[in-house]
C-alpha cells in the first residue's frame, strides 16, 4: 500500500491522542504503532469508556510511557494545561458523538475534556460511530461549532460498520488516517486557496475491445505531487487514467482512459486552474483505426497496425496559457537537461521537470525518482535520485516559493 507522507515527517512530532469510547479504539492502537516506530513522541489520554474497549497497558507498552486516565494523578502538574501545552496537536481518535456534544457544549469534567478548553485550535477530531448517528442533526451542528472556533476534523469514512450497518461512521484505514493527519500539520500552506490540476498513470490506446497499447507509468509520481499540493493547502483535482496505485484521500478524482479523454477533462478544468502539473504519461501514436470485434489471430502470419499521433495536450495548454502556471513533465534517457529545455520553451511552460528513466532505479514502476527542475526564468535545480513523495514535495514547495510567495 502506498502512502502519500514523507516518512520522515512524523520523526520527533509530539502528539497527544486522545481514546474515547468507541469499538474502532483497537484502529488507533495501529496508528500509535506506526507513528512511534516512524520516530514520534506519543502520550496517550484514556477515557473510562474506552478503557472497556480497550486496556491501556496495550497503549502504554506501544508508546513506553504510563497511560493518563485521570484529571489528577499528576501530582506536581496540572496536567491538562501541561499536556496541551507541551505537545503540538491533541488527536481526539475515536471521537464519539458523546465527546463531541461534550466539547461543543463547554463540559470538561474529566482529564480529556479539560484538555480541549486550554487550546481548542490544538485539537483534531476523528469523529467515529453509527451512520446515523454521524448524520443526527445535532451532532453535525456540534461538529459546526466546534469548526468554527479552529477545531479540525478527520471526516469518517464509509464502510461496513461495527454494528453490522454500511455508511459514513468508520475510521479511516491507517494509510489515509496518516495522511489526512499529515495533511493537517503540514506548515506552512503556501498554496491555501489555489487550484491545482495534476495528471498522473498512463493513458491506454485501444486496438481492438480487449488489447490496448500502453507504458508502464503506475501513477505514483503523479499522486504524490497530488497529496504534496493537497499538504500545502491547495484544492486538488487529480485527472488520471489506469493506475496501479492507490489514490491518496483529500482530493477529487476523475478517472480517464485515452489520451483523446485526458485532453477533454483537462480542458474543461483548465480555466479555472491556477496550477497545472502534466504528468501523465501520455501515448503519443493511437491506431487509425479500432476494431469493433476482438482481432483474430487465424490465417495472419503478422499484424499491421497504423498509428496517428495523439494531440500534444501540453502545447495546447501553453498556446491557452492565461495566468497559470503549467507544469510539464518529460522522462528522457539521452540529453536530459537539453531536451527539457527545449520543451520547456517550444511548450510554453513556466516550469519543465526531467526524470530519468533508469530501469530498477528511477523513473516507472519503481518509488524513486532521479529529476532535473527548470523554470522559465533559465534556473535549473539538479535534484538527487530519492522517493517519488519526497521529490514532489521538493517540486511543489519550489512552484509555491517561485510563483505564490
Amino acid at each position: 500500500m502506498n502512502i502519500y507522507y514523507p516518512p520522515q515527517f512524523w520523526k520527533n512530532k509530539k502528539l497527544l491522542f486522545g481514546i474515547t469510547g468507541g469499538i474502532s479504539a483497537f484502529k488507533v492502537a495501529g496508528y500509535v504503532s506506526h507513528l512511534v516506530q516512524a520516530g514520534s513522541d506519543i502520550q496517550v489520554i484514556m477515557t473510562e469508556s474506552a478503557q472497556q474497549f480497550i486496556g491501556k497497558n496495550t497503549f502504554s507498552a506501544l508508546t513506553r510511557k504510563p497511560v493518563y486516565t485521570d484529571l489528577f494523578e499528576s501530582g506536581e502538574k496540572i496536567l491538562h494545561i501541561h499536556l496541551m501545552r507541551e505537545y503540538e496537536c491533541f488527536v481526539v481518535a475515536p471521537a464519539t458523538a458523546n465527546i463531541i456534544g461534550k466539547m461543543a457544549g463547554g463540559i470538561g469534567d474529566d482529564l480529556l475534556s479539560s484538555c480541549f478548553f486550554v487550546d481548542p485550535k490544538k485539537v483534531i477530531f476523528a469523529p467515529a460511530m453509527n451512520v446515523d448517528m454521524w448524520h443526527n442533526p445535532i451532532v453535525q451542528e456540534n461538529i459546526k461549532k466546534l469548526i468554527a472556533i479552529g477545531v479540525r476534523v478527520i471526516i469518517p469514512s464509509s464502510g461496513n460498520l461495527a454494528c453490522g450497518e454500511r455508511g459514513e461512521g468508520r475510521l479511516p484505514e491507517q494509510e489515509e488516517f496518516l495522511e489526512a493527519l499529515y495533511y493537517l500539520l503540514c506548515s506552512p500552506q503556501p498554496l491555501q486557496g489555489k487550484k491545482v490540476l495534476i495528471t498522473a498513470g498512463p493513458t491506454r490506446e485501444y486496438i481492438d475491445p480487449i488489447r490496448y497499447l500502453t507504458n508502464s507509468s503506475s501513477g505514483l509520481m503523479g499522486c504524490s505531487l497530488a497529496a504534496a499540493a493537497r499538504a500545502r493547502g491547495a484544492d486538488v483535482t487529480l485527472i488520471a487514467g489506469p493506475m496501479s496505485v492507490r489514490i491518496p484521500s483529500g482530493i477529487h478524482f476523475l478517472p480517464i482512459v485515452s489520451t483523446q479523454d485526458l485532453k477533454t477533462a483537462v480542458l474543461e478544468q483548465y480555466d479555472k486552474t491556477d496550477i497545472c502539473i502534466m504528468n501523465a504519461a501520455v501515448a503519443d501514436y493511437r491506431p487509425s483505426n479500432i476494431s469493433t470485434v476482438k482481432i483474430k489471430k487465424q490465417g495472419k502470419s503478422e499484424l499491421i497496425l497504423n498509428l496517428i499521433q495523439n494531440p500534444d495536450i501540453l502545447s495546447e495548454l501553453g498556446r491557452r496559457k492565461v495566468s497559470q502556471v503549467l507544469v510539464g513533465f518529460c522522462a528522457e534517457d539521452g540529453d536530459i537537461v537539453t531536451e527539457a529545455r527545449q520543451k520547456l520553451q517550444q511548450k510554453n511552460c513556466d516550469v519543465m521537470v526531467a526524470n530519468q528513466i533508469l530501469t530498477g532505479e528511477s523513473g516507472f514502476e519503481v518509488d524513486k525518482n532521479k529529476a532535473w527542475f527548470l523554470n522559465k526564468n533559465g534556473e535549473m535545480i539538479d535534484i538527487p535520485l530519492m522517493s517519488k513523495m519526497e521529490l514532489a514535495e521538493i517540486i511543489i514547495d519550489q512552484i509555491g516559493a517561485f510563483y505564490f510567495s
